[in-house]
């Protein structure tokens, strides 16, 4: 899901998240970083002799948004909030449920195993 998209000059960086933290930015419509993120991670490009960072910041908890900022040598160019995918919610609730019954699963079989 397209979360932001920043301009300099005649150029488009955008930046894309799946539900399953798959952070994606594009340069011109040309993916130039992909990266696994949990609450947040810097992707770095180069644009023109310009080396810019773009840093997400995902706060889960509360308002639930993500904080994008373009930054130039450090300094912050443009900052974007936007509100997280609801979805994204959902996906990772269900898979914690997955993984706490497998979980508990395992424990059984293990305490009938050693229990004999």
């Amino acid at each position: 899901m397209k979360y932001a998209e920043f301009n300099i000059d005649t150029n488009k960086i955008e930046f894309m998240n799946s539900p399953f933290g798959i952070e994606s930015v594009l340069l011109n419509g040309k993916q130039i970083s992909k990266k696994f993120s949990f609450s947040g991670i810097t992707h770095n490009l180069n644009l023109n002799s310009q080396n810019l960072t773009l840093e997400s910041e995902y706060k889960q908890f509360g308002k639930r948004e993500i904080k994008i900022e373009l930054k130039e040598n450090g300094k912050v160019l443009e900052t974007k909030i936007v509100e997280a995918d609801k979805k994204q919610r959902i996906y990772w609730m269900a898979i914690g449920i997955f993984i706490g019954l497998l979980g508990f699963k395992l424990g059984l079989l293990l305490i009938q195993s050693i229990s004999g």
